[in-house]
């Protein structure tokens, strides 16, 4: 039997009236061209009508090969990449050629097709769109069946908008000297501004060649013309493919950086304009099981963790013992899955769909958190190597430090990332020798030195601004490696639908208020973070598998991309030198619950003149009295 040429290739789940009325046109249409052409339908979902209607009406065209039917999973929700990319399996033409259910194709179509398909040798792609958005063209593409499976359709995307757009970029990305066919000059790349600026600044020219449109119907659902421009949800969706697409294709580091953020503020639209039930369906997998009901005296926790094994179950421990729960955690394509470290029946494992962690973390969460919590509920938002502690001063547990934020009228509490060290005597070992808590139960207390750089930076001066001396004095990674990670978090968070998250909790937003600002982290609600990052550090293991994820684009941003190198570059046994040139206490979390803490660091009260650090202190007294 004669290999088709073209495929035809037509994703169908509840469109059975459009099959009805295009099918059969269209495979009359096109009989003259034999084995050269083929139509494949994927039935998503196995719906008993299609396949009855199908069966009934063309079992001629089903026995010769010209149809074909294949039924393949359902789509819930659907998306438009995930469901294109179901043919990779089920054709074997040279040309994949995508077809609504609602489209007609002409014979005078399928004619030019196999005629540039012959003049370029098999290496085109065309787009079939009119140049009028919304009518029911943009989907349709053709390009050669072996592109289409190695590039495909990004099914990280959310569900619809950009996907052709995507694919059509991606292409020519990959395969410069592809030809790219239209039927008027520029074709989309240039009528869609977004993209048409994106190549300009890439410093891409595209050689287009113009052909005959030779449709003989148009589809049978046309949009409005600015349907997308809806200021939703699907203003948001197409933000975020749009920009993902850009970032994935940008050979420019700095703009790369630029369409990352564009698509970070894509998914939070997205988040905002779904609901509850909607959201939950549409950034993460189905779930194994029903998700908990939350207890009145705990508070939620939300976390994203990817191979973060080995502190997960002292993590979990830790939370449960100052009265969290339930766990509500994103496991990002962890190597050992979070449901098999942590099978409780408290803890939520959820798979993420869309995106990835460099621009949805923070989309992930709030989805999450959108689905299963009420508004003004308090929650944690945390990472898997930072462990809260409750000071003294605020309670004995979590709720106890939500209900001290309450009452101070604050829909937020600050935290402080506190690198854990162990004991300088010490020599390093694996984690699994024993408990790094035990091992590691010191932190940095030393504010002498040169802090003149590191007061300067713009990233400390925007998070503590004249208080950045509480960060110098225990920031142990500038000591150890020179690098400067923002130390200040936002751990805890009573939840509003407008919430907006940042991406490494250094910060929080709502619709209606001021961002944190620097000076609330001068604060008696402040809760310290023990933060165990250096734990793996200092196992080569853990080092190796930190340094794979620096290498990848998606997975942080410039900045902290650049630190984690310099972290995991070559191994430690300097940096444990020097643990013995710096001044560590034992770990404390009440040492926090003074806003002046810094003042008995090692070499600040020599900085910080007597009179000034007293008066500080004296005007922080009514706001720590309040809490008493």
């Amino acid at each position: 039997m004669m290999k088709p040429i073209l495929s035809y290739c037509i994703p169908v789940q509840n469109r059975l009236a459009e099959v009805e009325a295009t099918l059969w046109q269209n495979l009359d249409a096109n009989r003259q061209f034999g084995q050269a052409v083929e139509f494949v339908i994927a039935d998503f979902g196995g719906d008993p009508a299609l396949d009855r209607h199908i069966r009934m009406n063309f079992a001629p065209e089903l026995a010769s090969g010209y149809l074909r039917i294949v039924t393949v999973k359902r789509l819930h929700p659907w998306h438009f990449g995930r469901a294109k990319n179901v043919f990779r399996d089920h054709i074997a033409a040279e040309l994949y050629s995508s077809l609504d259910a609602d489209n007609f194709v002409s014979a005078a179509e399928t004619q030019q097709i196999l005629d540039l398909h012959a003049e370029h040798a098999g290496r085109l792609l065309i787009h079939h769109f009119s140049g009028n958005w919304g009518d029911g063209t943009c989907g349709r593409i053709t390009l050669p069946a072996d592109l289409y499976r190695s590039v495909g359709y990004d099914e990280r995307s959310l569900p619809r908008q950009y996907d052709e757009m995507d694919l059509i970029l991606s292409a020519l990305r990959t395969e410069p000297g592809l030809a790219y066919v239209s039927y008027f000059p520029g074709g989309a790349l240039r009528k869609s501004k977004a993209t048409a600026s994106f190549l300009r600044n890439e410093g891409v020219g595209i050689d287009c060649r113009v052909v005959a449109d030779l449709r003989t119907a148009k589809p049978l659902n046309p949009k409005q013309k600015r349907y997308i421009e809806d200021g939703g949800l699907l203003e948001a969706m197409q933000r975020f493919n749009r920009s993902s697409s850009f970032a994935r294709n940008a050979r420019n580091s700095d703009g790369r950086e630029r369409y990352f953020a564009q698509a970070m503020t894509g998914a939070h639209a997205a988040v905002r304009a779904l609901d509850p039930v909607a959201a939950l369906q549409c950034f993460f997998e189905a779930l194994a099981r029903p998700l908990s009901r939350l207890d009145d005296g705990l508070v939620p926790v939300f976390a994203c963790v990817k191979d973060d094994t080995f502190v997960l179950e002292e993590w979990y421990r830790h939370y449960r013992r100052i009265g969290c729960g339930p766990f509500f955690i994103v496991d990002d394509d962890s190597a050992t899955p979070v449901s098999e470290t942590l099978p409780y029946p408290d803890v939520h494992a959820l798979t993420p769909r869309v995106g990835h962690y460099r621009t949805c973390k923070a989309a992930w969460l709030m989805a999450a958190m959108k689905a299963v919590l009420p508004q003004g509920r308090w929650a944690l938002t945390i990472d898997a190597d930072e462990f809260v502690d409750v000071p003294s001063r605020l309670g004995r547990s979590m709720a106890d430090a939500a209900a001290a934020a309450e009452g101070a009228g604050s829909p937020w509490a600050p935290g402080l990332l506190v690198d854990m060290l162990p004991a300088p005597s010490d020599q390093p070992g694996e984690p699994a020798r024993g408990s790094f808590l035990d091992e590691f139960d010191r932190h940095l207390f030393d504010g002498s030195g040169d802090e003149s750089a590191y007061r300067r930076n713009n990233s400390i001066r925007w998070a503590f601004g004249r208080h950045w001396r509480a960060s110098y004095c225990i920031d142990a990674r500038y000591r150890l490696a020179g690098t400067i990670d923002v130390l200040r978090k936002v751990p805890l968070v009573r939840y509003s639908h407008d919430i907006r998250l940042h991406h490494g909790f250094h910060d929080v937003a709502f619709c209606d208020a001021a961002k944190t600002g620097r000076e609330r982290w001068h604060s008696p609600l402040l809760l310290p973070i023990r933060h165990y990052k250096l734990v793996k550090l200092f196992d080569a293991r853990e080092r190796e598998r930190m340094a794979a994820h620096a290498s990848l684009c998606f997975i942080h941003d410039f900045k902290t991309t650049a630190n984690l190198r310099e972290l995991v570059a070559g191994d430690r046994a300097g940096d444990w030198d020097k643990l013995h040139l710096l001044h560590t206490v034992p770990y404390d979390p009440d040492r926090f619950s003074d806003p002046e803490f810094f003042r008995d660091a090692l070499g600040v009260a020599a900085a910080v003149p007597g009179l000034v650090r007293r008066t500080m202190h004296a005007l922080l007294g009514g706001a720590q009295k309040s809490l008493r």
